[in-house]
C-alpha cells in the first residue's frame, strides 16, 4: 500500500522542480497552498474532473493572493504528469493522407482520467513555458 498522501504530494511536487527556486518552495512552505495540492491529488485519484477543476481554481486563487500567480504552473504540471497521460504516442500517415494516431498508457485509464491529463496538458502547453520562466526568474 502507498504511504502518506502528504509525502506522495511533496515528492511529486519536488519532482516537478518546486524545490529549485525560492518561489517554487512556497508550494511546500505555505501550508494552505500545500493542502490545496493534496486536494488536487485526491481529485485526481478519484478521477473526478469537476473536483480537479475546483482544486485548480482554489490553487489559482491562493497563488494570486500570495502575489505568485506563476506558481499555478505546478498544478498544470501535476495534471500533465498524471496516469492519464500517454506513455507513448505513435502517428502513422498512410499513402492516401489518412493519419492514424495511437497512444499507449502505463495502465488502463478511464475517459475521465484522460480528460484530466489532457486538460492539464492543454493549459501547460498554452502558458506553461512563460510561467516556468517566471518561476525560475525568482532563482536570482
Amino acid at each position: 500500500m502507498q504511504g502518506s498522501i502528504y509525502e506522495f504530494v511533496k515528492k511529486k511536487l519536488i519532482s516537478h522542480g518546486v524545490s529549485q527556486t525560492p518561489d517554487g518552495l512556497v508550494t511546500l512552505e505555505n501550508k494552505l497552498l500545500f493542502l490545496d495540492f493534496v486536494q488536487l491529488e485526491r481529485a485526481v485519484r478519484n478521477a473526478n474532473f469537476d473536483a480537479v477543476q475546483s482544486a485548480v481554481k482554489r490553487i489559482d486563487e491562493r497563488v494570486r493572493s500570495l502575489g505568485k500567480r506563476h506558481l499555478i504552473v505546478f498544478a498544470y504540471l501535476y495534471l500533465f504528469f498524471s496516469d492519464g497521460t500517454p506513455e507513448r504516442t505513435h502517428t502513422d500517415t498512410k499513402d492516401d493522407g489518412v493519419v492514424l494516431r495511437s497512444v499507449e498508457y502505463r495502465r488502463a485509464v478511464t475517459p475521465e482520467e484522460r480528460l484530466i491529463a489532457d486538460w492539464g496538458s492543454l493549459w501547460f502547453e498554452r502558458c506553461g513555458k512563460s510561467l516556468l520562466r517566471a518561476v525560475y526568474a525568482s532563482k536570482t
